[in-house]
């Protein structure tokens, strides 16, 4: 067999029966000025669209509307001082981090949209992640863990650059929090060479391993939280 075959090991939809009020949460983490204007935050909300076809409940949230101070650092100078609320979110009225984590905390399962910047995920996506450490260190450094039986999957857009860098980076970061990845935990993109962005969005659309991907990645993610609940992973 030469390449990737299409429609091989496909996962068909899970029952709308036993997914009907899952609730799913899709953060994109473009820095884009406008909603609609980014390519990964397009195929998040295609993504929330087919959940909410199948009976989920979806929330959409965009970290560029969002005022989120950066990371302090406070876990550097002791871990006790990383607690959850943030430090930060108790010190900044203005700081509207607390919506992303009732959002993370509230849900069943969670799609995270990223472009690839320079072989990495973007800026806003690792504030998001420093700012979630106060969340992993809960269980790390105070022994009560917050987040469990919840399912992540991820969708990575970008030009010639390393999509499994970035994926691996932020499924060990999700696996450190207490996500579980599905059997397709990604839709993924990487341009052509030749980085003309203005052909992006026809071109993802007509690609039907991104398109095949994007189903499965939801596909899996539902059906994989529909067994945690159950308690049977």
């Amino acid at each position: 067999m030469v390449g990737r075959k299409l429609g091989v090991d496909t996962i068909p939809a899970p029952d709308p029966a036993q997914v009907r009020g899952t609730r799913v949460v899709g953060i994109s983490g473009s820095s884009r000025q406008e909603s609609g204007m980014s390519k990964s935050e397009r195929l998040l909300i295609s993504a929330l669209d087919r959940c909410k076809g199948l009976g989920c409940e979806t929330t959409f949230i965009r970290l560029k509307d969002l005022k989120i101070y950066e990371c302090e650092g406070n876990y550097s100078e002791n871990p006790d001082y990383c607690t959850y609320p943030c430090q930060s979110t108790m010190k900044y009225e203005d700081d509207q981090m607390e919506i992303v984590y009732n959002a993370v905390l509230d849900c069943d399962v969670l799609f995270l949209a990223t472009p690839i910047r320079w072989n990495n995920h973007s800026a806003l996506v690792q504030k998001f992640v420093e700012r979630m450490n106060c969340i992993e260190n809960q269980s790390s450094w105070f022994g009560k863990r917050m987040i469990s039986n919840k399912v992540v999957g991820l969708i990575i857009i970008g030009h010639v650059d390393g999509m499994q860098h970035v994926a691996g980076n932020l499924l060990n970061f999700f696996a450190w929090l207490g996500f579980h990845s599905p059997e397709v935990s990604i839709a993924s993109w990487v341009g052509e060479n030749d980085e003309d962005t203005t052909r992006d969005w026809d071109l993802i659309q007509r690609n039907p391993y991104t398109q095949e991907d994007l189903v499965d990645m939801v596909n899996s993610s539902l059906r994989l939280s529909c067994r945690l609940k159950k308690g049977s992973p």
